[in-house]
């Protein structure tokens, strides 16, 4: 008992003890060689961390729930330093606060004339209510999920609906900057579901094993072959 004590009190000391969503392993791409004409190389970036990601207190205004908290800006500025130097010749940003800032400080740290684009096909999925008329909470979907179903609430999306969408998107992104590279900066759940789409990971396991830090860089490519998933998660971190 004494040794068990002991070697959860070291696991303490040492910050090994997390919640059990950062306790899993990064998620390590299938196949990593490119094959095919590049059609579009996607810089994938989930927002810096926001004040909604935090605890927070009950009353704190939409606006300021929907900004960076000042971890999330040192994290944005850090997605703008790992995509230095990768060609990047448009930043595209979900319409939020959160997303927005981020795509600033990207845009700031590439040095880019051209201010960053919004674009709803990269929102957060639309909540609706459940069957039971609750509002939609991130629970419940991972409840569905977990149980092998991935349902579109009422008034709501499924997370195969956000794929579906912003899909679309990045075949007319790819119309548009034939064989460039672009930022897209979007949220945890169409970060995991396009990761998802590109290793072919079944609908309802994509949150679960795609879940990616916030202010985290992720690179697909896109060929006429189809789509290669060549980095996970980076962070400034894990970078250096």
């Amino acid at each position: 008992m004494k040794s068990y004590i002991k070697a959860y009190a070291m696991l303490v000391a040492a910050g090994l003890l997390f919640a059990g969503c950062e306790m899993k392993a990064a998620y390590k791409p299938k196949n990593r060689v490119v094959e095919g004409e590049v059609l579009l190389r996607v810089y994938l970036v989930r927002h810096g961390e926001a004040y909604r990601n935090v605890p927070h207190p009950a009353d704190m205004p939409e606006q300021k729930l929907d900004s960076l908290t000042l971890r999330g800006m040192d994290q944005a500025a850090g997605a703008g330093r790992i995509l230095k130097g990768k060609g990047v010749v448009a930043v595209i940003a979900s319409p939020t606060g959160r997303t927005r800032q981020t795509a600033a400080a990207i845009i700031e740290a590439l040095g880019m004339q051209e201010g960053y684009l919004q674009d709803a096909a990269f929102a957060s999925l639309k909540a609706g209510t459940t069957p039971d008329g609750q509002p939609v909470s991130w629970e419940w979907r991972q409840e569905q999920w977990k149980a092998g179903r991935d349902p579109r609430p009422a008034g709501g999306e499924s997370l195969a609906d956000g794929t579906v969408r912003a899909i679309s998107e990045i075949g007319q992104l790819a119309k548009k900057y034939p064989g460039g590279s672009v930022a897209i900066v979007t949220h945890g759940e169409i970060c995991a579901a396009l990761l998802g789409r590109a290793e072919d990971t079944p609908m309802c396991q994509r949150y679960e094993l795609h879940d990616v830090p916030t202010g985290s860089v992720s690179e697909i490519v896109i060929t006429d072959v189809g789509w290669h998933l060549l980095k996970e998660g980076l962070t400034r971190a894990t970078e250096e």
